[in-house]
């Protein structure tokens, strides 16, 4: 239900019905309505009775949404689920009519254009102004009764196709049945709890395609057959998928071309750090052309790896394959550096590693965390909750949910949620920021805990960044969000502590002995960072220009959704799918969640905060001092000021991919 504003470290408040969703929808609605009425009721607009007034019940509508439309990811109860679902729809086409109402842009216009009033305006209230005008122009308030129809039309069916795709991902069940003999290679720990059926008189096991289990198949199964057949499964679920990503590019097309923009690609980006296309081709084409031959000599050591294997068992080497790299690139990772990844694991139970990650943050950026001191309410029992603090006890912070293992239907990655921002209600008090993390590690067993490879910690590090960027934001504004480009830049940054041996003594230390990682065993696993690099990192370009191609297309039915992906992902990303009918682009989930022209944002940040931690957090500044300029220069402005110059201040200077570069072995 909607509440009044949030006093002092009070919860969010998680509907637990599908009428309390509907109905707290219904009010949220009326009461944004009824806002918007008087605002464009006013005969002499001014920021005051105008841009606050709107910003204000912006903030108190997407806190309220927010809980709402979280729950279609998290919730056990499938009726709370479909009616999140149903929410996040009714919710989207309500902000996509709202937004291009020509009244509500009139008055807006009318102090965007008052000079007088706009020079008198703190830094953060002028930025919303003028966000807010180009927000309302950009979604149709200033185009004809015709094109504004159809923009709607454009809008509302975007939205349905978003939300199947997502739906379609969260919720694909597909599996393989594997016999013990063709799981020939998988550790015993893999067995246990494991479904498994009778076939006739052999004994199946399941192995969902999708999830974290299938990359224990890629590794450690020796039979290429049981190799390939979880490959290909894993690659070509969800194919209702290929129809409504096609539509949605030319709807894209068709939208940004109503607005007067060439492509969708160009509308998108002249908001965001990067600006134009043509910015974001630059970094992507510049780093394909650095990283190629050093990723082609990796290709080539792990192509000599499966042939020796091949070779050794009597058969014969026809080629390397997708279903292979991760075999072979833990092979090489062995062979080159001595480390085994099953041994690394011993060092990161889920549970320690947790603790003490949320200790690193806490210490850099002035905080601290303990778990919560009352019961608050969640979606599903196995929720944890934590209070964050200034670490002097001066103020209370927000919350922190973490969902941390796999349940059927639920989301099936790691996120984070910004379920409430500490934006100003209309009573001008802040409100109490909290973010959810949802993940989907599996659940400890009997005889041993969760146990993390050195990747899933980064991904743990990583998310965990979003959720104190929000927690940390101090942005007054809802509608202020940092852009994408610029939102993934802290994250980022941070993840450099799992590849620093000093943050490693702190993090890692042994699930049964509690002994810290060995810092011979440290620096094996330090130096191991740069094995097949360059073809991991290329192969995060390729997405990133993938994502590109088919938002830079002029003209709707010039590009095949699927067979570019395949065919963009063999030139650039030197995969080879051996003839299977895959189908990846069905399931690549970005550009369909708002990151749509948006995942280059990943190697941007990448350049970037690579630079920012050697600048800062390598240099002769303190963890804490460098903590504390990253949490008033990047994380406490948000979009409440130029990114650019957000970076500017922090480095002193403009940024460099030097040290970016140098991580890999480039220069």
């Amino acid at each position: 239900m909607i509440q009044d504003i949030d006093t002092l470290r009070s919860p969010v408040q998680f509907s637990t019905s599908a009428e309390d969703i509907q109905q707290a929808v219904e009010l949220a609605i009326n009461k944004s309505n009824a806002v918007i009425e008087r605002v464009v009721s006013e005969q002499a607009p001014t920021f005051k009775n105008t841009i606050e007034l709107l910003a204000k019940n912006n903030n108190e509508f997407r806190t309220v949404t927010r809980a709402l439309t979280f729950l279609q990811n998290a919730s056990a109860d499938e009726k709370i689920c479909k009616a999140s679902s149903k929410a996040d729809i009714i919710l989207d086409e309500f902000e996509v009519a709202r937004d291009m109402r020509t009244d509500v842009y009139k008055v807006v216009r009318a102090v965007y254009d008052n000079k007088d009033e706009m020079s008198q305006l703190d830094e953060e209230d002028r930025l919303l102004v003028e966000r807010l005008e180009h927000k309302l122009r950009a979604n149709g308030a200033q185009l004809t009764a015709e094109q504004r129809t159809q923009v709607e039309r454009v809008n509302k069916r975007l939205v349905e196709l978003e939300l199947k795709f997502t739906y379609n991902v969260d919720h694909a069940t597909n599996h393989v049945m594997l016999s013990r003999a063709e799981l020939d290679g998988l550790p015993a720990s893999f067995f246990e709890n494991r479904r498994s059926e009778f076939r006739g008189l052999t004994k199946k096991f399941i192995v969902l395609a999708q999830a974290a289990e299938a990359t224990a198949v890629l590794k450690h199964a020796t039979n290429e057959a049981t190799r390939k057949t979880v490959y290909v499964a894993q690659s070509s679920h969800c194919p209702k998928n290929i129809a409504l990503l096609q539509e949605a590019v030319h709807l894209r097309l068709e939208k940004a071309q109503l607005f007067g923009f060439a492509t969708y690609a160009d509308y998108v980006l002249n908001q965001r750090m990067a600006k134009t296309p043509a910015a974001v081709m630059e970094l992507e084409e510049s780093l394909s052309a650095k990283l190629r031959p050093l990723a082609e000599k990796e290709m080539a050591e792990l192509c000599a790896l499966k042939r020796t294997e091949v070779e050794a068992a009597g058969a014969v080497y026809d080629g390397f394959y997708e279903w292979d790299y991760i075999r072979y690139s833990s092979q090489a990772m062995a062979n080159q550096h001595r480390v085994d990844m099953d041994e690394i694991k011993e060092y990161f139970a889920l549970d320690s590693v947790l603790s003490k990650v949320l200790s690193l943050y806490t210490t850099t950026l002035g905080l601290k965390v303990i778990e919560a001191s009352s019961v608050l309410p969640v979606w599903h029992p196995s929720v944890k909750t934590f209070e964050v603090w200034e670490a002097d006890d001066s103020a209370f912070v927000g919350h922190i949910y973490l969902d941390l293992y796999e349940r059927e239907d639920k989301y099936q990655d790691i996120a984070v949620w910004p379920l409430r921002s500490a934006v100003v209600g209309e009573d001008g008090t802040r409100m109490t920021p909290a973010s959810a993390m949802l993940a989907s590690f599996s659940e400890p067993t009997e005889t041993t805990p969760v146990l993390l490879t050195h990747i899933n910690v980064k991904y743990l590090v990583h998310a965990l960044g979003h959720a104190f960027q929000n927690l940390c934001s101090k942005a007054k504004w809802s509608q202020l969000t940092a852009p994408r480009d610029f939102a993934e830049i802290s994250s980022q940054m941070f993840v450099q502590w799992v590849w620093e041996p000093k943050s490693l003594r702190t993090l890692a230390s042994h699930y049964q002995t509690g002994a810290t990682m060995p810092d011979e065993l440290i620096e094996r696993l330090v130096a191991s960072r740069n094995t097949s690099r360059a073809i991991r990192e290329l192969r995060q370009v390729f997405r990133g220009i993938y994502d590109m191609d088919i938002h830079r297309i002029t003209k709707p039915g010039t590009i095949d959704v699927v067979a570019h992906y395949n065919e963009l992902s063999e030139r650039v990303a030197l995969a080879n799918y051996g003839g299977a009918h895959v189908f990846k682009a069905a399931t690549f989930s970005h550009i369909m969640q708002g990151y749509d022209c948006g995942y280059y944002s990943f190697m941007w940040a990448s350049v970037i905060s690579a630079d920012m931690f050697s600048a800062r957090f390598s240099g002769q500044d303190s963890d804490a001092e460098a903590g504390a300029a990253f949490r008033s220069e990047i994380l406490q402005p948000g979009g409440a000021c130029d990114p650019s110059a957000s970076v500017e201040r922090f480095l002193g200077r403009a940024p460099s991919n030097r040290a970016f570069l140098q991580t890999i072995g480039l220069n």
